[in-house]
């Protein structure tokens, strides 16, 4: 009995080796496979409609001009730091601001002064949609980088007319709650910012980190 426990210990013990070689060997194997199935195989579909949309819009022997880094810089932007002058220089301004006007002025020093590089991509990335500055810079941005004054509520807004933007040059009726209260908010099909007629810097500077930093999409437009 006592050589049958033994022997018996000693099949139970190899077999415990082999089953551990054997997880060892194929371990990667699996990995291998699962990989495969759950980025190729499991979305395949998903991918071949993608990959035949995009080449209806980029002919493919335009992309074999380009390295994965290179194309990824021609669809999402530059890894450069936000180039605040050379963006300041294709804004477009609209409800009434312009270059010289008191908000804008106060959201450029912002911007350049009290908004580190992070913050910097998150203030394009709220416009745009993308923290990345266009790769031959701004003046290839498409629609152009605006900026415009807004008094109402989206839900509310018609437009610009004669008489907002005549307030939004003299400054008529800056500082009211509505203003104070309000966030800025953005347009991203449009490259647009809205900004109200603050009062304050301070308060500028306030509701835009705040903007900026809460991560929202369309429900803040």
């Amino acid at each position: 009995e006592v050589l049958f426990v033994c022997c018996w210990c000693v099949v139970v013990c190899c077999l415990y080796v082999v089953g551990v070689l054997l997880v060892c060997i194929f371990r990667i194997s699996y990995i291998h496979l699962m990989a495969n199935f759950k980025l190729c195989t499991q979305i395949r579909k998903q991918t071949s409609a993608f990959c035949n949309g995009f080449r209806s819009v980029i002919h493919s022997d335009w992309l074999v001009m380009f390295s994965p880094p290179e194309l990824q810089r021609l669809i999402s932007g530059d890894n450069r730091p936000l180039d605040v002058a050379d963006l300041k220089k294709y804004v477009s301004y609209y409800g009434g601001f312009t270059p010289a006007h008191g908000v804008i002025r106060w959201l450029w020093d912002i911007v350049e002064k009290d908004l580190d590089d992070k913050e910097k991509g998150l203030f394009l990335k709220f416009v745009t949609s993308c923290s990345k500055p266009p790769v031959l810079g701004f003046a290839h941005l498409q629609p152009p980088f605006t900026i415009r004054l807004v008094e109402v509520s989206d839900a509310e807004d018609t437009g610009d007319s004669v008489g907002s933007v005549l307030r939004g040059v003299f400054g008529i009726g800056s500082g009211s709650r509505q203003s104070r209260d309000r966030l800025p908010t953005a347009s991203t099909c449009f490259n647009m910012l809205k900004l109200p007629n603050y009062s304050k810097k301070s308060v500028l500077r306030e509701k835009l980190r705040y903007a900026i930093n809460a991560n929202a999409g369309f429900e803040l437009s």
